[in-house]
């Protein structure tokens, strides 16, 4: 009888646990974003779960993204900012959700090395560690079974934190 208990607990621990882990898909473009643009330079805002959202600013030569909780979005300092490409961002922003709050955020982007006009296609992966984020891990997206890479990154993200500014 102890073993079924004991076994009837782990297998309410695990299904607990895995309605706690979340994963959503938001747009990181389009009607549903905030758009604040100007001739010289694109700035716009995508809505995230839990109250989180994600700032995209494109000024030609350097790009960047911010997640942050969306009331402090504004003032926020970027997450991470790199010498654009072509294209700078994905279509989608992955969430992974854990209580429901946004832990980790992964983003197809594209940059250019230091000095080299070569393009890098990546799937970045940031944390989310309360009110911070950072840059966690970049996956190439030539890389075999790269999305299961950069979901896996995005997983370990999710239970790690981000360094003190």
């Amino acid at each position: 009888m102890r073993k079924i208990l004991g076994l009837a607990a782990v297998i309410a621990m695990v299904t607990v646990g895995s309605a706690l882990a979340d994963t959503t898909f938001t747009a990181a473009s389009g009607p549903k974003c905030k758009d604040a643009s100007k001739p010289e330079f694109g700035l716009w805002t995508c809505l995230g779960p839990g109250g989180y959202a994600v700032r995209f600013a494109d000024e030609g030569n350097m790009v960047s993204l911010t997640l942050a909780p969306s009331g402090s979005i504004a003032k926020a300092g970027p997450t991470a900012q790199w010498r654009g490409a072509g294209r700078a961002f994905g279509d989608k922003v992955q969430w992974i959700i854990r209580r429901g709050a946004p832990r980790a955020a992964v983003i197809r982007t594209w940059r250019r090395p230091d000095d080299d006009e070569h393009e890098i296609e990546e799937l970045s992966v940031f944390a989310i560690d309360g009110e911070r984020a950072c840059t966690f891990a970049a996956v190439d997206i030539h890389q075999a079974k790269a999305n299961q890479l950069a979901l896996a990154k995005a997983e370990e993200a999710a239970t790690s934190r981000c360094p003190e500014k």
